[in-house]
């Protein structure tokens, strides 16, 4: 695979096109030259489009809408990539450890005072079938394949797997390897996926289904999805006209929830 990085205005772009048809991509998004087939995506945090190669696959463009705006995402690219760059590498490093997956196509890096400011990850369109509970066996040995390599894909949830042909396909995931508590780490993400596809319990192995620490990790992980439901339910109850006299208890009970949830990403890790 061919794998290019050169500089387009004030971005920095890593492609897997050659130079010249990567320059052109480039060019045709920042001047808006392109041929929208579907909007997949349009709210604060992404803007996900399928567009019109011709000849060659379509491609999804993504903008990290959310993460590009966030100041300690942008703080912590001073020594790292962005968002995009670091999809591209996770697409890239799936393929290579022998799972399917869009191939990547192009990231696009606009840095300012030294932290990424703007950026946009491309991949080639798939098709497929969302994962249904039909396929809870095939989906839950990939993604045990996945932790037993040595990596989590992030947001697991049965939507996130297309079934096509037989095959899994990973879709909407950013790899990372965790250095310590990696087995932490995987049994709450297999635990994640359980949420919206509980028929994958059963294709855990007995020994591994009755250890304490898997049984920990369903537990924390429902504790915090139902800590996140609250959190929604509190962004809702701001609208209420009775809000601002019960401000202080409800921010006082934010406050505890998000100190529980930096405690759990930090066990995660």
């Amino acid at each position: 695979m061919v794998n290019v990085m050169f500089n387009y205005q004030d971005y920095l772009v890593e492609s897997s096109l050659d130079k010249a048809e990567a320059t052109l991509l480039i060019k045709d998004y920042l001047r808006g030259d392109l041929e929208i087939i579907e909007e997949l995506k349009n709210n604060d945090h992404n803007y996900v489009v399928r567009i019109n190669r011709y000849q060659r696959p379509d491609i999804v463009i993504k903008e990290p809408r959310k993460r590009n705006r966030r100041y300690w995402e942008r703080l912590l690219t001073w020594f790292r990539k962005g968002e995009a760059g670091r999809l591209y590498e996770s697409h890239i490093q799936l393929e290579k450890l022998g799972f399917a997956c869009p191939s990547a196509v192009l990231a696009a890096e606009s840095r300012k005072l030294g932290v990424v400011t703007r950026s946009v990850f491309m991949y080639e369109y798939m098709d497929g079938e969302p994962a249904s509970s039909a396929d809870a066996g095939i989906v839950a040995r990939e993604l045990r394949r996945l932790h037993e390599a040595g990596y989590t894909r992030g947001d697991p949830k049965a939507q996130n797997f297309l079934i096509k042909d037989g095959a899994v396909i990973f879709i909407d995931f950013k790899l990372s390897r965790a250095r310590l508590w990696h087995r932490h780490s995987a049994r709450m993400e297999f635990a994640h996926l359980l949420h919206t596809m509980p028929e994958a319990l059963a294709f855990v192995p007995s020994d591994e289904r009755k250890s304490a620490g898997f049984l920990v990790a369903v537990r924390l992980r429902r504790m915090l999805s139902d800590l996140k439901h609250m959190k929604r339910e509190l962004r809702n109850y701001r609208q209420h006209p009775d809000y601002r006299y019960k401000r202080r208890a409800i921010l006082l009970l934010l406050g505890t929830i998000i100190s529980y949830d930096l405690m759990i990403a930090t066990l995660s890790r």
